[in-house]
């Protein structure tokens, strides 16, 4: 069975390029990206010296950079493959400076009883660094290709579609209990314990984790909310019908912090406006930037938390409590190196006095401040929360309910980042992109820069909705006020 899942892997990249070479440009970036994830086998791959492990995430990036680099041409909505914004480009040279001061001061050995951890050298550092930028890459593709509200409207479509269609192996799996990667690669990817939920089973299907699934249905049932009020009344109640579907399987799929997360944001995607909308998502991406420094402070109303979890499931309250008490024993040795952390090979973790390993490392916020300090911290967790932020504070006219949604889509995966780990998860940099390069798009129309056309399948045009904007003149990007009370006018 294990040739199976060595197939995929080789296969893959023939699948992405015919999507590239078929598809728009845009539409084959977040199907390669998405389909990747969803399909194929979770924690395998080819492990080689130096260079990053060749898994899912990382062929699916590196083969979509290489066609996007043979393929654009001039045709992407942005030039070059660098972010231009200043912010980000800081990040970035933060990320880099923080990784070779990470390893720099951590060259010495930790002995704990029976336990020796070597120190890292600077062989690590080019080995962390090129794996931390395999990461980064999609997000790189996505501000150059997921630009335009037409490209970013469809990476909604495809996250909409493809849960729906992957709703058949969910269900599936509730029924008959998480088995399908199994019984198609050859092997499980997680303690089968912690699928059984409720008298009956929390689906994984292909995404290594039950919590990684339900929060990529939370994903799609925001995105089909926001694609009932951008595609008019003609589809508005096929959406709808989506967002019940969606919601009905993440609600079998047992999993109460993405199905929160669905409840508080479908009345903001539904009934707000799109400004509304962008300042609760800055809002949001700016506690979850400083969530450290809060909960270092004391200022992150911990008990408080437990006691709703526990007025709702005192089971899952009590598991709560225990991601909690951990948090804080590795907190406590975060604050030991807080600027450059502890790094890699385990040397975050906490021990005890015979060598055992006693931590549990849930939340990627605590794995990404203990291993690489408050500077990796901010790096990493800018890049995501930043386009949000700047969106409602530097993109007003960019504000529209795409991108709103979008926001709020990442917003939700960062609330779940705090007691989750996800974070090379290719649909988080893609959307963090297409923010990113909608804010850069604005801003060089708005200094009368011409922007390249995207390419677009050809096929019929779709109606016109309120949201519709007219044909942009050449070298200019057409606006729309997003507030206007009367709709636009198609030409």
């Amino acid at each position: 069975m294990i040739a199976i899942a060595w197939a995929s892997l080789i296969l893959w990249p023939v699948v992405v390029i015919i999507l590239f070479r078929r598809l728009s440009l845009p539409l084959a970036l977040s199907i390669s990206v998405v389909g990747g994830y969803l399909l194929l086998p979770v924690n395998f791959g080819l492990d080689l010296p130096v260079l990053p492990v060749l898994n899912k995430h990382s062929i699916t990036a590196l083969v979509a950079a290489a066609m996007t680099f043979a393929m654009a041409k001039g045709a992407g909505t942005l030039p070059g493959i660098l972010p231009r914004d200043r912010v980000t480009q800081v990040l970035l040279a933060i990320l880099i400076f923080g990784t070779f001061g990470t390893i720099l001061t951590n060259s010495d050995g930790l002995s704990y009883g029976p336990m020796y951890l070597p120190g890292l050298r600077p062989y690590d550092a080019f080995s962390i660094l090129m794996s931390t930028i395999i990461v980064v890459l999609p997000l790189f593709l996505a501000r150059k290709l997921l630009a335009t509200p037409e490209a970013q409207r469809s990476l909604l479509v495809v996250l909409a579609v493809a849960a729906g269609i992957y709703t058949i192996p969910t269900l599936w799996e509730v029924r008959m209990s998480p088995q399908l990667h199994n019984q198609l690669y050859g092997f499980a990817t997680f303690q089968f314990g912690q699928s059984v939920r409720g008298g009956g089973f929390r689906p994984v299907v292909f995404t290594g984790h039950g919590l990684s699934l339900a929060i990529f249905l939370t994903f799609a049932i925001l995105a089909s909310a926001a694609l009932s009020r951008i595609d008019g009344a003609q589809q508005r109640g096929r959406w709808i019908a989506a967002v019940v579907w969606l919601m009905l399987v993440l609600v079998l799929a047992k999993s109460l912090g993405a199905l929160m997360i669905a409840i508080l944001f479908l009345p903001v995607v539904f009934f707000l406006r799109a400004r509304t909308q962008a300042l609760i998502a800055a809002c949001i991406a700016g506690i979850v930037l400083t969530f450290p420094l809060l909960r270092s402070a004391d200022l992150i109303p911990i008990d408080r938390v437990v006691s709703i979890a526990n007025s709702i499931d005192p089971l899952r309250a009590a598991s709560l409590e225990f991601r909690l008490d951990n948090e804080e024993e590795l907190l406590e040795k975060a604050r030991e190196r807080m600027v450059f952390g502890w790094g890699s090979w385990s040397r975050n973790r906490v021990f005890d006095a015979n060598g055992r390993d006693i931590s549990v490392t849930d939340g990627s916020w605590i794995i990404e401040l203990g291993t690489g300090g408050l500077l990796r911290y901010i790096a990493v967790f800018g890049l995501l929360s930043w386009p949000i932020i700047a969106l409602f504070f530097r993109g007003r006219e960019a504000v529209d309910p795409v991108s709103a949604a979008l926001a709020l889509i990442l917003c939700g995966k960062l609330i779940d980042l705090i007691p989750n780990s996800d974070l090379i998860l290719g649909v988080n940099w893609i959307i963090a992109g297409a923010l990113l390069g909608r804010i850069e798009m604005n801003a060089r129309a708005g200094q009368g820069a011409s922007v390249a056309p995207t390419q677009t399948p050809t096929g019929p045009k779709r109606p016109a909705t309120r949201y519709s904007r007219t044909p942009p003149t050449p070298g200019r990007v057409a606006q729309v006020n997003p507030y206007a009370r009367k709709p636009q006018t198609p030409n």
